[in-house]
Parts: C-alpha cells; sequence; structure tokens
C-alpha cells in the first residue's frame, strides 16, 4: 500500500486507495498552494489558474513538464496495482527461498538460470513501480516520492539491483550488492497497515531507545578497554615440553604443547609466573590411553623396548613434560575468544551480556590470570543484563502504551477504509468477531429462504402467504441486520457509556425495543437502530424475559458475562418459539407431538443449563485427562486395553453431551456458542479415530483428544480472565508473528548468502560432515535463526561463522541478536504488558460507571442494560458476602461448642500467659521490658547472622571427630538455645495463642516457632545417634535464614517488593496453571510421538549399528538420554528444561534423530518433528512465560496504589521545598553577582570557563582520547606505544589546563561544589599519578610492581565519564537506574537470602558429587561444584542466568556409579533423582522468571516517575517566571516604590524566563546556565551586556513593559504556555 503521506490517486485511485482519508485530501488542498506560492516557479508562465488542479493532494507539475491532466499523468490505475505488487513480492520471497548455495555457486543448472530470470522479472517490476509513482507524486517534496521512509527502501532496493545488474555486465561479482536484495521483502511491510503500524511503534521508540544504546556503548567501552589492559595475549597461555626436551631415536615426537582434546576447542590455559591465575602447567593430567592412566618416563627401559611395555598395557605419561607456561600463537575457540583488541573484547562482552557461554570465558580469565575477576564478569552481568536489557524493555513498554492511544484513532480510520480485519489497539471484546461472522451467516440464510420461498411461491402462480406479526417483527429484524452489515464495524459506541461498551454492544436483536422507546433520550444507542415496536409489552420476547427470569438470567456473574449475553439471546429465540407455536398450533397428531418435543427440548434445556451437568463434564475432562497422562513406555498389555476402552466411553460421553445440547439448543443456537463449535469439531476428531482405529494402527487424530484438557478453561473463571487478556493481545501478536517470521526470513536468506555450505565438521573417522547448525538450505537457516534468537549456543555458530569466513561475519550475529531478542521480543512481552494494564483499567472503569449509575440514578425506568449490569455486579458481591459470612459462622459455631466443656479456670485467667504468668507477674513484666528493648531486635538479628555464617561453614566433607566438626556442632547447640530462649521471651511476654498481640497470630513468629522446634527434634535425633533419613530434618533447619526476613519487612521498601511477591502469587498461580495445561498437552504428545525412542547405543563404532539386539551383540551399551518422554514425568521434565531454552537444542535434536523403539537414532530422520518444538517453545516460552511479566509488573502497579498516595504527599513537600529555595534565590537575585569584583584577567576567564563551546571542546577531546585508548592492543608496535604515550600527556596536559583554569575563574569552594569538577579533578590527579608512576618504572629509579601501573592505566577510564556531562538523555536514563537502585537492592537482599538458602541446600545435597575421567560430567567442572559454600553461590549465580543450568541438573540425575573397589567413596544418594529436579526447577523459576521480572517492574515504575519530575520541574520554572514577572510589574506600577525596589523589579525582569545567575545557580553549572540565559534575555530585551559594576538606574525598554503586561494578562493560561509566548 503507498503510505498516507503521499496516495497516488491516478485517475479514479483517489477514492479507492486504502490508507487515503477524505478529511485528509480536504486538509492538505490549503498546504500545497501554501507551499507552492507565488513566489515558487512552478512552471513558465504559472498563475493562480494551474492551482486548481484535479487532485489538489499531489504536486501540480513533476518532472517540469507533467501536469495533473497531462497523459500519462491521468491514466486510471486502481487498486488492482497494488494487489500485483503484493503477488510480485511473495513471488520474490518464493525466488529467494529456493536459493541453494550448495549448488548455485557457479549458476549451470536449469533451476539456477530459471531462478535468476524470475529475479530479473522482479527487478523490472519494482523499477516499473518506483517510475510509476514517480510520475504520479513527483520525486523531491513533503508529500512527494522520496518524502515517504518507504518509498526510500524501495528506491534504495531498486538502485542497488542497478549497481548489481551493472557489475554483471562488467563481470565483476560483488555478492555484497547481491545480498541488498533479501531486503526486498520489507517491502511487503508498507502493504500490510498493521504491520506497518507495528513498526513504526518501534521506530518511535528509537529516540528513547537510542539513549539505551549509547549507554551500552559507554558500558562497552569502559568494560572493553579494562578487558584489554588487563587480559591482551593471556587466553593464549599454553603449557609447552621444557626447553631442552630432547627424544632417543624412534620416538615420535608429542605435540609442541598440551592440548586436552584433538581439536583444540577448549584448550588447557595456564597463569605465567607473573600473574596468580588457578592453573599452572604443574596441573596437567596424567595421560590416559585406552582408558589406563600413563605411568612411564622416556628414560624407562619398557618404553624404549621391543614393545613390552605396550604389552603390559603401559604407555608414557608425555604430559609430565609439559611444565612450562609460555605465550603461544591461538586464542581459544579458533580464535574468536581473546581481548587482544577492543573488538575482540566486544565481542566478548556482547556474548557474556547474552549470557550464553559466559561461564566458559570467565573460567579461562580465572585459569590465566586470577581467582578474583569473577567480579568483573559478575558486574558485567548485573549492569548489562539485569539492567541495560530490561532498560530496553522498559523503554519499549512504556512507549509501547502511550504510542498505542495515538495509533487506536488511526487504525479505525484505516478499518473503515481499508476494511482491514485487524484489530490492532481495538478495545473489542474477544468473541465479537466471531459473533459478527456468525449473525451474517444467518442473516444470508434467512435471505435465502425467504427468496427461495418467494420463488417456490411464483412458480406454483400463488401469493405468498401473509405473514402478520411475526412478519412484521422479522422485517424489523432484518433491517437492523442489514444496517448493522452495510456499516461493517461500527458496533460499539463508546461515548457516553466509558468502560460500559461491552453492555452497549449486545447484538440489537437483544435490545428491549419498548426501552428504547421509553428512554429515547437517555439511551443514544438506540437512535441509530430503526425497529417495528410492537404495541403491547407483552408481546415483547424480551420484557417478558426481564419480568419473569431477569434476575437469573444474570446471576451467573461478573466472570461469565459473554455467556450471560448469549444465554438471553437464547432464551428470547426459545420464548419466541413457544409464543409462535401457541399462535399457529392446530390441534391435531402433529400438534401433540410437536408439545412433546417441545416440552423435551425444555426440559433438556434445563439439564443441560445446570451446574450439575458442567461439573459432571468438568469431572469427566479431569479423568480422561488422567488416563491420557498415565500411557508410558513399556506399558503392560492390560493397561492398553484398558485405556482403550476409557478412550471409547469418553468419546461416547462427549458425543452424548453434543447432542444433548444440540437437541435442547437447536443448530444455529449450538453454533452461536464458539464453545460449542470447539467442543463438536473435538467430538468428530474423536469419533473419526475410533472409527479409523478398527482398520489398524494408531492414527494420527490422537493427538486431537489433547485438545479437551482446553475444556477445562469453561468452568475456571480465574483462568478466563487471563485467557481473555491473551484473546485481547492476539491479533497483536500475530501481527508481530508475521513481523517476526519476516524478520526471520530475512536474516535467514542472508545467511545462506554469506555462511551457505561453509560450516562443516571433522568426524572421529576423519571424514567432513556439515555442523547441524548450519546455513545450507532455507529450513536449516530459518532453524538456525531461529536458535540464535532462542540464544541457545548462538556463540557455536558465531565461532563457525568467524572461522569460517571472517572476524566481520559477527556483525551478523550482534544484529540479528540486537534486532531480534532486545528489540522484536521485548515488543512481544510490551504487547502482554500493555495487555494487562488494559485489562485493570477497564475493570477499574467498569466499576466507577457503575458508581456513576447508583448516584445519578433518576425516577425513570432504567435502561435494560444499565439493569443488567448492576444486577450481576450486586450479585457478586452478594455471593461474596455471603461466603465470608458463612466462614464466620462456621468459626464462630466451632467457638460455641468448644466453649460448653472450657474449665471456670480458663475464663479467669484468660488474659494470663499460657495460663501460668498473670499480667502483673514480675518474670512477665521483665520479659515484655527485654522485649520492648530497642536493641532487642538488633542482637537477635546479630545472632541470626552469626547463625548464617556457621550454617555456610558446613559442608558434607569435615571429617567427623575434627576440631571444626566439633565447632559447628556446639555452636548448633548454642544458637538453637538462644533461639529457645528468644520464642521463650516472646511466649511469656505476649501469650501463646490467646489474645490479639498472641505470639502465633503473626505469621513470622509462626515461621520462627517451626524453625525452633525443628531444631530441637534434630538435636534430640543427632543426640540420640539417629537413623540417617532424619539426617533429612537438618535441611529444615537452613530454613532459618528465612529469619532476616521479620527484620526488613519494617523496611517500606523491601516490604513492597515482598508484598509484591506475595501478591502475585495467585495470579501467577493462574498463569502457572495455563502453562500447566499446554505442559500437559504437549507432555502427552511428546509421550505418544517419542516414548522409547530416546534411547542409543554408546560405544566406541556405532557407525553399522541399527538396533539394540546389533548394539548388546557388539558388547555396547543400550542407553537413554537423561531429558527424555518415556512417560509423562519425563515427558514435563524436558518440557522445562526446553521452556528454560537452555539445551532445548540437543532435546530437538535428539527427537528428529528418533526412529522407532529399540531403533538406533538416524540423523534428521524425521525433519517434521522440527513443528513439535518450535511451536512448543513460541507458544510457551516467548508467549505464555512472557505473561510473568505482565503479571507481576501489574502486581506491583497495584500494590503500589496505595503507597501512591503518601508518595503524591512527600512529593508536594519536596516540590515546595524546592519552590521556596527558587524563591529566596530569586529575592537574592538583586545583589550583585559573584564575579562582579573579578579583575578584568579573572573575569575573561571566567567568560570562557562558563562559554557552552568550551564544554564542546572538552567532550571532542575526551571523544578523542577515548578513541586512542581503544587503539591499544597485543603485540602493538613500538612507534604505536610512543605514539599513544605523548597522546596521552597531550590529553593529560590539557585536562590539567581545564582544572586550573576553572579553579581560577570559580574559586576553591565554589569549584568543589559542582560534583563534576570534583570528578575532573579526580582524574587529572589520577592522570597525572599514572604518569609520574611510569615514569619512575622507565627509569628504574624505584622498585614499583606492574600490576600497580596496570591498574593506574586502567582507571584512565574515568574520563570517559566527563562525556555524560553533555549527554542529557542518558543522564535521564541513568537517574532512573539511580532512583531504582533503593528497590532494587532490597530486590539484591531477597536474591541473596534466596541464593544463601539454595546454596546451603545445595552444600547438603550435591557436594559429594564426583566429576573425573571415570564419571565425567556435562556441566559442573573444578569450577562449578557444589563443594563448599563459596563455590555453590558461584554456581547458583551461573544457573540464575540460565548459562547450562540444565548440564548441571543433569549431574546431579547420575545413576549411583557400581563400585569399582575404587579409593573414591561415593557416597551416593539415591533420592537425588527425586529431590534434584525440585530444587533446580524451583531455583529457576523463582530466579529467572519472578525475581527478574519485579526488576522490570521497579524499573517502569522509576521511568514514570522520572518522567513525572521532569514535568514537574517545568512548571515549577514556568511558576517562577510568572511570579517574576508579576513582581516586576507592581513594582513599576507602585507609587512608593523607591530606587531599590525598581533595581529589584529591572533585576526580575532582566531575568526573565531563565531567572538570573544566583536565582538558578545549583552548583557551579546551573549558575553558568543561569549566567548564559540572563545576558540571552538581556539581549533579546535590547538591552547592553550587564555591566555588574555599574549600579545607575536603567531606563525599561518597551520589550520589558509588554513582557510584564503579557504575562500578567496570560496569567490564568497554561504557565507553560505564558512563559512560550511572552518570552
Amino acid at each position: 500500500m503507498i503510505s498516507e503521506e503521499c496516495p497516488v490517486p491516478l485517475g479514479s485511485i483517489s477514492s479507492a486507495v486504502p490508507g487515503q482519508s477524505e478529511e485528509y485530501s480536504s486538509a492538505q488542498a490549503d498546504d500545497i498552494i501554501e507551499e507552492v506560492g507565488p513566489g515558487d516557479d512552478v512552471s513558465i508562465g504559472s498563475d493562480l489558474s494551474t492551482l486548481v488542479v484535479p487532485f489538489p493532494e499531489l504536486a501540480p507539475v513533476v518532472f517540469f513538464c507533467l501536469k495533473q491532466t497531462t497523459c500519462p499523468r491521468n491514466c486510471p490505475v486502481n487498486t488492482w496495482f497494488e494487489r500485483i505488487s503484493i503477488m510480485v513480492i511473495l513471488l520474490n520471497c518464493v525466488t529467494l527461498g529456493m536459493y541453494q548455495p550448495c549448488e548455485n555457486i557457479d549458476c549451470t543448472s536449469d533451476r539456477c538460470q530459471i531462478l535468476q530470470a524470475f529475479d530479473a522479472f522482479i527487478y523490472i517490476f519494482f523499477a516499473l513501480e518506483m517510475v510509476v509513482k514517480m510520475v504520479a507524486l513527483g520525486i523531491f517534496g513533503r508529500r512527494c516520492y522520496l518524502g515517504d521512509t518507504w518509498n526510500r527502501l524501495d528506491f534504495f532496493i531498486v538502485m542497488a539491483g542497478m549497481v548489481e545488474y551493472s557489475l554483471d555486465l562488467q563481470n565483476i561479482n560483488l555478492s555484497a550488492i547481491r545480498t541488498v536484495r533479501v531486503l526486498r521483502p520489507l517491502k511487503a511491510i508498507n502493504r500490510v497497515p498493521s504491520m506497518r503500524i507495528l513498526v513504526n511503534l518501534l521506530l518511535d521508540t528509537l529516540p528513547m531507545l537510542g539513549n539505551v544504546l549509547l549507554l551500552c556503548f559507554f558500558v562497552f567501552f569502559i568494560f572493553g578497554i579494562i578487558g584489554v589492559q588487563l587480559w591482551a595475549g593471556l587466553l593464549r597461555n599454553r603449557c609447552y615440553l621444557e626447553e631442552n626436551f630432547t627424544l632417543s631415536s624412534g620416538m615420535t615426537l608429542p605435540p609442541p604443547y598440551y592440548q586436552p582434546e584433538e581439536d583444540d576447542e577448549r584448550p588447557f590455559i595456564c597463569s605465567l609466573p607473573s600473574d596468580n591465575g588457578i592453573m599452572s602447567c604443574s596441573d596437567v593430567p596424567a595421560r590416559r590411553e585406552g582408558g589406563r592412566t600413563c605411568c612411564l618416563d622416556r628414560e624407562d627401559p619398557l618404553a624404549n623396548g621391543s614393545g613390552a611395555g605396550e604389552a603390559m598395557g603401559l604407555c608414557i605419561n608425555w604430559n609430565q613434560y609439559y611444565t612450562r607456561c609460555h605465550t603461544g600463537n591461538s586464542n581459544p575457540h579458533k580464535g574468536a575468544i581473546n581481548f587482544d583488541n577492543i573488538v575482540y573484547a566486544w565481542i566478548v562482552i556482547f556474548q557474556v551480556i547474552t549470557l550464553e557461554g559466559w561461564v566458559e570465558i570467565m573460567y579461562y580469565v580465572m585459569d590465566a590470570h586470577s581467582f578474583y575477576n569473577f567480579i568483573y564478569f559478575i558486574l558485567l552481568i548485573i549492569i548489562g543484563s539485569f539492567f541495560m536489557i530490561n532498560l530496553c524493555l522498559v523503554v519499549i513498554a512504556t512507549q509501547f502504551s502511550e504510542t498505542k492511544q495515538r495509533e487506536h484513532q488511526l487504525m479505525q480510520e484505516q478499518r473503515a477504509q481499508c476494511l482491514s480485519s485487524s484489530t490492532l489497539a481495538s478495545m473489542t471484546e474477544p468473541g465479537d468477531c466471531y459473533e459478527e461472522i456468525f449473525q451474517l451467516v444467518c442473516h444470508v440464510l434467512r435471505k435465502a429462504k425467504r427468496r427461495s420461498a418467494a420463488l417456490y411461491y411464483t412458480l406454483r402462480g400463488k401469493p405468498p402467504p401473509a405473514g402478520g406479526g411475526r412478519g412484521n417483527r422479522r422485517s424489523g429484524g432484518g433491517n437492523v441486520n442489514g444496517e448493522r452489515h452495510h456499516s461493517r464495524h461500527p458496533r460499539c459506541e463508546y461515548e457516553d457509556s466509558g468502560c460500559l461498551y461491552f453492555y452497549l454492544c449486545i447484538s440489537p436483536a437483544t435490545h428491549c425495543p419498548h426501552q428504547s422507546k421509553q428512554d429515547h433520550s437517555s439511551e443514544p444507542l438506540s437512535n441509530s437502530i430503526s425497529l417495528s415496536v410492537p404495541q403491547n409489552p407483552e408481546d415483547c420476547p424480551i420484557c417478558a424475559l426481564s419480568l419473569k427470569e431477569g434476575a437469573r438470567a444474570v446471576g451467573d456473574g461478573v466472570e461469565d458475562e459473554e455467556n450471560s449475553v448469549k444465554e438471553t439471546g437464547k432464551e428470547e429465540n426459545h420464548l419466541e418459539e413457544r409464543a409462535e407455536g401457541e399462535k399457529k398450533r392446530r390441534r391435531t397428531c402433529f400438534g401433540h407431538c410437536r408439545d412433546i418435543w417441545n416440552d423435551m427440548r425444555r426440559k433438556l434445556w434445563g439439564i443441560v443449563e445446570s451446574k450439575y451437568f458442567s461439573r459432571g463434564i468438568m469431572i469427566a475432562i479431569l479423568i480422561n485427562t488422567i488416563s491420557m497422562g498415565i500411557e508410558h513406555h513399556n506399558q503392560p498389555e492390560e493397561l492398553t486395553n484398558v485405556l482403550e476402552i476409557c478412550n471409547i466411553v469418553f468419546t461416547s460421553m462427549f458425543t452424548l453431551e453434543m447432542i444433548l445440547k444440540l437437541t435442547a439448543f437447536g443448530f444455529f443456537e449450538y453454533l452461536r456458542n464458539p464453545y460449542n463449535i470447539f467442543d463438536g469439531i473435538i467430538v468428530i476428531i474423536s469419533v473419526c479415530e475410533i472409527i479409523g482405529q478398527s482398520d489398524g494402527g494408531l492414527s494420527v487424530l490422537r493427538t486431537f483428544r489433547l485438545l479437551r484438557v482446553i475444556k477445562l478453561v469453561r468452568f475456571m473463571p480465574a483462568l478466563r480472565r487471563q485467557l481473555v487478556v491473551l484473546m485481547k493481545t492476539m491479533d497483536n501478536v500475530a501481527t508481530f508473528c508475521m513481523l517476526l517470521m519476516l524478520f526471520i526470513f530475512i536474516f535467514s536468506i542472508l545467511g545462506m548468502h554469506i555462511f551457505g555450505c561453509k560450516f562443516s565438521l571433522k568426524t572421529e573417522a576423519g571424514d567432513t560432515v556439515p555442523d547441524r547448525k548450519n546455513f545450507d538450505s532455507l529450513l536449516w537457516a530459518i532453524v538456525t535463526v531461529f536458535q540464535i534468537l532462542t540464544q541457545e549456543d548462538w556463540n557455536m555458530v558465531l565461532y563457525n561463522g568467524m572461522a569460517s569466513t571472517s572476524p566481520c561475519a559477527a556483525l551478523y550475529f550482534v544484529a540479528l541478536m540486537t534486532f531480534g531478542n532486545y528489540v522484536l521480543f521485548n515488543l512481544l512481552v510490551a504487547i502482554l504488558v500493555e495487555g494487562f494494564q488494559a485489562e485493570v483499567r477497564h475493570l477499574f472503569s467498569m466499576l466507577c460507571s457503575v458508581h456513576l449509575q447508583k448516584t445519578n440514578r433518576s425516577n425513570e425506568r432504567k435502561p435494560y442494560i444499565n439493569s443488567y449490569f448492576l444486577a450481576f455486579a450486586l450479585s457478586k458481591m452478594i455471593d461474596v458476602c455471603l461466603y465470608v459470612y458463612f466462614l464466620q459462622s462456621l468459626c464462630f459455631r466451632i467457638q460455641k461448642m468448644l466453649e460448653a466443656y472450657r474449665p471456670d479456670w480458663c475464663e479467669t485467667r484468660e488474659d494470663w500467659s499460657v495460663f501460668l504468668f498473670s499480667p502483673q507477674n514480675r518474670f512477665r513484666q521483665i520479659c515484655q521490658s527485654i522485649i520492648a528493648h530497642k536493641l532487642f531486635d538488633y542482637v537477635v538479628l546479630a545472632f541470626i547472622f552469626s547463625n548464617c555464617i556457621t550454617v555456610a561453614l558446613e559442608r558434607p566433607k569435615i571429617l567427623q571427630g575434627s576440631l571444626e566438626r566439633v565447632f559447628l556442632t556446639i555452636s548448633n547447640y548454642i544458637f538453637t538455645a538462644i533461639f529457645v530462649g528468644e520464642m521463650t521471651l516472646k511466649v511469656v511476654s505476649m501469650g501463646l495463642y490467646m489474645g490479639e498481640q498472641a505470639y502465633l497470630r503473626s505469621s513470622w513468629n509462626i515461621l520462627d516457632g517451626f524453625l525452633v522446634f525443628v531444631s530441637l527434634i534434630d538435636i534430640v535425633v543427632s543426640m540420640a545417634g539417629g537413623a540417617k533419613i532424619l539426617g533429612v530434618l537438618r535441611v529444615l533447619r537452613l530454613l532459618r535464614t528465612l529469619r532476616p526476613l521479620r527484620v526488613i519487612s519494617r523496611a517500606p521498601g523491601l516490604k513492597l517488593v515482598v508484598e509484591t511477591l506475595i501478591t502475585s502469587l495467585k495470579p501467577i498461580g493462574n498463569i502457572v496453571l495455563i502453562c500447566c495445561a499446554f505442559f500437559i498437552i504437549f507432555g502427552i504428545l511428546g509421550v505418544q510421538l517419542f516414548k522409547g525412542k530416546f534411547f542409543y547405543c554408546f560405544g566406541p563404532d556405532v557407525k553399522n549399528i541399527t538396533n539394540k539386539s546389533d548394539c548388546l551383540q557388539a558388547n555396547y551399551k543400550w542407553v537413554h538420554h537423561k531429558y527424555n518422554f518415556d512417560n509423562l514425568g519425563q515427558a514435563l521434565m524436558s518440557l522445562f528444561v526446553l521452556a528454560s531454552k537452555d539445551g532445548w537444542v540437543n532435546i530437538m535434536y535428539h527427537g528428529l534423530d528418533a526412529v522407532g523403539v529399540d531403533q538406533q537414532p538416524v540423523t534428521n530422520n524425521n525433519p517434521w518433528m522440527l513443528l513439535y518444538f518450535i511451536s512448543f517453545l513460541l507458544i510457551v516460552s516467548f508467549f505464555v512465560l512472557n505473561m510473568f511479566v505482565g503479571v507481576v509488573v501489574e502486581n506491583f502497579h497495584k500494590c503500589r496504589q496505595h503507597q501512591e498516595v503518601e508518595e503524591a504527599k512527600r512529593r508536594e513537600e519536596k516540590r515546595q521545598r524546592r519552590m521556596e529555595k527558587k524563591r529566596r534565590m530569586t529575592s537574592a537575585s538583586h545583589k550583585l553577582p559573584y564575579y562582579a569584583s573579578y579583575g578584568h584577567m579573572r573575569l575573561m576567564i571566567h567568560t570562557l570557563c562558563t562559554n557552552h563551546y568550551l564544554d564542546l571542546i572538552i567532550t571532542f577531546i575526551i571523544c578523542i582520547n577515548v578513541i586512542t585508548m581503544s587503539l591499544e592492543h597485543y603485540n602493538q608496535p613500538h612507534s604505536l606505544d610512543l605514539a599513544l604515550k605523548y597522546c596521552n600527556y597531550f590529553f593529560t596536559s590539557t585536562f590539567v589546563l581545564e582544572a586550573v583554569l576553572k579553579l581560577i575563574a570559580f574559586g576553591v569552594r565554589r569549584f568543589f561544589k559542582d560534583r563534576w569538577n570534583q570528578l575532573d579533578l579526580a582524574i587529572v590527579l589520577l592522570s597525572v599519578m599514572g604518569i609520574t608512576l611510569e615514569e619512575i618504572e622507565i627509569s628504574a629509579a624505584l622498585p614499583i610492581n606492574p600490576t600497580i601501573i596496570r591498574i593506574m592505566r586502567v582507571l584512565r577510564i574515568a574520563r570517559v565519564l566527563k562525556l555524560l556531562k553533555m549527554a542529557t538523555g542518558m543522564r535521564a536514563l541513568l537517574d532512573t537506574v539511580v532512583q531504582a537502585l533503593p528497590q532494587v537492592g532490597n530486590l539484591g537482599l531477597l536474591f541473596m537470602l534466596l541464593f544463601f538458602i539454595y546454596a546451603a541446600l545445595g552444600v547438603e545435597l550435591f557436594g559429594e558429587l564426583v566429576c573425573n575421567e571415570d564419571y565425567p560430567c556435562e556441566g559442573m567442572s573444578r569450577h562449578a561444584t557444589f563443594e563448599n559454600f563459596g563455590m555453590a553461590f558461584l554456581t547458583l549465580f551461573q544457573v540464575s542466568t540460565g548459562d547450562n543450568w540444565n548440564g548441571i541438573m543433569k549431574d546431579t540425575l547420575r545413576e549411583c556409579p557400581p563400585d569399582h573397589n575404587t579409593d573414591v567413596d561415593y557416597a551416593c544418594n539415591p533420592s537425588l533423582q527425586f529431590i534434584s529436579p525440585m530444587y533446580f526447577v524451583s531455583f529457576v523459576l523463582t530466579a529467572q522468571f519472578v525475581l527478574i521480572n519485579v526488576v522490570v517492574a521497579v524499573l517502569m515504575k522509576h521511568l514514570d516517575d522520572s518522567n513525572k519530575e521532569a514535568q514537574e520541574e517545568a512548571e515549577m520554572d514556568a511558576e517562577i517566571e510568572l511570579e517574576l514577572a508579576q513582581g516586576t510589574l507592581c513594582c513599576m506600577g507602585a507609587p512608593g516604590c523607591g530606587g531599590g525596589g525598581v533595581d529589584k523589579g529591572l533585576a526580575a525582569a532582566g531575568a526573565g524566563p531563565g531567572g538570573t545567575a544566583g536565582g538558578k545557580e545549583r552548583g557551579g553549572a546551573r549558575g553558568e546556565m543561569g549566567l548564559r540565559k540572563m545576558r540571552h534575555t538581556a539581549a533579546t530585551a535590547h538591552q547592553g551586556p550587564y555591566n555588574s559594576q555599574d549600579s545607575s538606574r536603567t531606563l525599561y525598554s518597551p520589550a520589558q513593559v509588554s513582557l510584564c503586561i503579557c504575562v500578567c494578562q496570560r496569567q490564568r493560561e497554561s504557565v507553560l504556555e505564558d512563559s512560550l509566548v511572552c518570552g
């Protein structure tokens, strides 16, 4: 579609072009005349008559000769032009997708030739399209061809094609130009209105996203330079053979340095003697051959002999000779991972921020340099991943909700013009679209019936029978429907009703005509509907219904709004049929039968609509789901038969339900409810499946049975709301999916052009096979791009790409990740968050409208709709009240029953503590005073923290009698005694249960008491030498670490976070239920597809093995993958790993390779299985799990509502204080400025320092300095060293000069007032110190540690921070982050608590897991273990970032190894098979899905707040200006005003909108701003420069007087507008 900016009405197109509005055209006519004014030379001899043109919105003349009436321009082009264009774009997508990189190298095949011909045709079409549009619109200008962004994109594509074809003629093949053609599918965006709106929305966010990107650039520069300074060349370190290594003749030379694997992908990196890294060459493990460790030396006689050593299974341990750590040539991962220069450092940093494979990089650096380098990586992840990436999301989400309001209007216009079916930003209730289609079909059928009847009577030659009342009513109904479908969409009216739109949208057929007649004035809706109304209200079915059964119709309540409406329609039709039946019934046999039939239908109606029927169906669905979930691999034959019988029983039950509903409702009424259609389809498919099963073999239709699980949602109101939100965002999500598909398609084609046929792997046999992650065909390119978007193993694809092409390939992957992950997927989250917030706003305004209607109720009879709404709102409230009342009465009755058995002394001692201590008891009073003491809580807190330390010291490997074990045991007793004492004190002073303040009335105390009780049991058991089973009770003791929550809960910030988490538990529970439904569906489906197929043969050579028996014959192992689908439990575990997007690719590959039960897998055996895995990821990972963000953000806002009042009060006080401060400063503004007494020289320096250009020059110098710092790299030439050194001298001297000048200009006190000046001085001192130390080291005057020099060089990076002074937009973002820090600090505490508990648990559970050559680990390593508390903490941080957590869980799921009489005590725990999944899944859910989303919520809140504050600041400035201007005018007009008063007034007027230097001064910088503004204002008022030493009276200029009068006159208007207009 041509953009709205530039419509193309050639001839008749002006009315037909979609996206062009009449108002728009007329509004633009004047602009055109304005544009082509008398001064513009349009054409020779142009006069006004040429401006009266057929299409005023287009340029009158293009190409200097073509007028609107000239031949090519006035040719009629209709909408088919657009349609052909879209067809050609689609054809182009097909031809692009058919490209095959492995075959089309020299393009000799016929297929390639045909594709080239198509390509030429498509290019010619696009070129022609461009020429036609240029002729129609003109080329340059606001409404011309190149005035529109999308047209510029088209123009660029055509021009690139032209260059490509001209180069082809010269036989030059530039592949870079060829790849531009992959942008052609982007032309489709402009043709799909909803997609264009979504893209425009993304473009709207660019200014704010630009600030985020600038922030990223800062982080990248700072961390990159630090990385290069510290670790350049370090990852090249390898262990080489000792220097004078010689071999006797006849021996093969080992490799020059130690390689753990053949391909050197993951090398052994050692630490140089100058560094203190973890690994040294002495840690190289002994060589192993054939599963045995080698133990011979090279001098050993057995090694030199006649193979005797090999015969005995002995071999030479060459690894003991790799003792020299030395810098080599190659970096890890094919040279992709290093810090040798800034660009490689950026690639590493980007990879760390994406959280994929970052742990490995950290371990390399820790091995080579120092253990403490983990601080760098954790900081980078917290700043980069948790803050910056979430800032992207927050900016997009905030912008989305703002833009959505604006786009709503545009979309409605477009829908009216383009007849578009998209509902982006629409407010229609889900199901409306279906309702529309249904009504339309019914209308068409009725029309067809009437016409066929008329035709029948005409053919028979008889007059059609008179219809009577019914005919009239029908014709009225027809009218309504007719009107409705001519107007297409205007179905709902929003005018006065606010959020009551839903009730005004009830189909006109269900409106009561009587009410619409009576409430003609009050009901705007009925004005638009013409009805022929029967005179008698009794004839009106709706009136009859509302009189008889009104209450019952609305009894179902808020959760079932749409059903209530549908029921109204159903019952109306039902009653209508009855009334008509009574009128026309004849007393015949047929009449009696009809009576009986109607009675039966009425009774069936009652049965089907009853709650017992629906509950029975719900129970049947539940049992059916369980029966489907029982199925598993190797199940007994009897179970299979039972399940088949169950399936037949349930299918017949659901068929019976369908038949009953059809009978009761009738065919059309049954179809009216979309749920019924869903049910019906499932029933039909199930019946077909049972019939098809008799022919043998399991039908594919079996899988559709699973959809019955979704039927449960109908019976769960809480879930329905979440699903309604899901459905409402569905159209936006569909548009998003189109955009995503387009994006993936373009990047796949681009990947095929760049990397096609270049990724290959060497197998153990020496063959070269393509890597599974490749771009060799469109299918695998799409899968690879999708995999990169999920961030799983994308780094491996990056390494392959960089190794097979060039390091520049990283740009492709960075672009793909940035646009795909951080922009597109965040847009999806924004859509969902907006959906939830819109829903909340909708419910709130609905309640408001109810309240308004109640208060404004008049004596007139209320419209049917309002009473209906009120009825169900009230019925819900009554339900809730009844429920609460029932509970209270139950409790009261139980209490009454028990009171009868209470002894008398209970009553007398009611206020005694534990019936033992009276309120006057001395001991109890002492206890109360101790508890009331302010230090009590702090002392308890100190003990809690001390206890935490001892808990952290626990680990399984402490020997039983050792000093450490004794210390921990005794400390455990002591702490238990202290906590028992604390509990006793509280119980004695407050009472145990009786009374308001009793101990057990607080949930925190219940937790405390429980923990103390558990500790006591633990001590008793351990003293009795208890059984091992009760050792699990020690784990419960760890829950004591939750106790800090009690004290922290008094901090309002943390309280809010905890409240948010607790209140969002219920909605999160709903999301979890929806997730569970999807998980169960996909789990059962996975079991049916893959059960028993995830086994494989494990052995050295499995090429020729095809099944289990071959494998066992060859003495290999037949094993299954850890994550499989053998039963529902395993399937759910595998799906959770899939949903967390970590390690999902391997599970997908196993699924693609699966052949059958007991069959050896074959690579890519069934590519169709991709659908299963990718659809699960899209639905669950990207869509449903992102609803977590929506729910948490929504609840965070809810929790804040009760704090809003306090916040508003606090903000108002703060504002008042600031206003007062400003007023005081302004009142003092008539005093001379501080620089009035300066001498001429110092005044010049001051003028220089306050000049804006100085800031710009310094900024420019810093930018150059940053570039020079980033030029440093590994092995740089000496000349560059010298150049950088002199550059550093120059920059340092510049900064020193700047600091000295500012000190002179402002004086010491004023200089240090400004934070920026403090930063400048610190940077200057650091730079000077660094240069001094370097010079000392070069001259060797003093021995200096080179690490200190390195640190000084790193600290130079602080200069980059000076750039923040100029980047105001970025400062605003940073302010947001800084404001959010206190609450994020609270979150950090929560995180720490969570990590603490899980780390202590992890040490207890997994502390003894062994990883070695015999039992290799996939996730755990010497760095990632649970051996002690510190390592467990770091490992959990890795799990929380989602990097290879599934590998770690796999290691903990290991079966117990058979004991080969080794010395190692494995101390294996079989219960880990059950505990481990619970441990990891709960941790991942809490850390990854909930807590990170609270960070998003906090950031969103603070971004909103900072926007509000900026607004208030502007208003405040304007208010001050207003006051100033008023004060001046009063002074000028007052007869008693002396000279001083006039001077005051002058000072104020001179200050104008800018304020004076003093008035604006907030530190030096603000003072400077004020000065500049003052000078500027003085200049605008036609005054000379303000001379501080001239105190004589100055005359007022007319400009000043007019300024004051203007301000006073317009005082009542907007303050901001005042300052703008008057200034």
